[in-house]
């Protein structure tokens, strides 16, 4: 089986609608993807000082957020997208809808983790993983 380009299977842009706008959040470049990863694995910036969520957000958000400041978005809006951003990167979409949906409401959340439904993030490693491979399911090969 050949492998399809990545461009056809990756997930759609997440895209926010507030107050009339639809913001569409850019594709993480890789060298953004990966400083976002070391902030949440190690809690602080390259600099030392502590890692906030702004900072990660800052990084998967682009330049969305100068203009959601100059459409004048609520704070309390700019940090759900905040937040729904962080969780779209870290755990899949179906996480990033039910912290959109819900702000990141702890009963909402815990149905989330007790959900067998599949998602992007399955195949997700975490901070902690060297991989991101799936183990659950064996993999048939030649000699099975």
């Amino acid at each position: 089986m050949a492998f399809k380009d990545f461009q056809e299977i990756a997930p759609d842009p997440l895209t926010l609608p507030i107050d009339g706008h639809a913001y569409e959040i850019p594709a993480v470049s890789a060298a953004d993807g990966l400083r976002a990863w070391r902030m949440i694995r190690d809690g602080k910036r390259a600099d030392g000082k502590p890692a906030k969520v702004e900072d990660i957000a800052r990084l998967l958000l682009g330049d969305v957020q100068r203009r959601m400041v100059a459409d004048k978005v609520s704070w309390q809006a700019l940090n759900r997208v905040y937040l729904t951003v962080i969780s779209d990167f870290t755990n899949g979409r179906t996480a990033a809808e039910v912290m959109w949906e819900t702000g990141g409401n702890p009963k909402a959340l815990a149905n989330l983790t007790r959900s067998n439904k599949p998602d992007e993030a399955s195949t997700t490693p975490t901070p902690a993983s060297t991989s991101g491979t799936r183990t659950s399911h064996p993999k048939h090969t030649r000699e099975s």
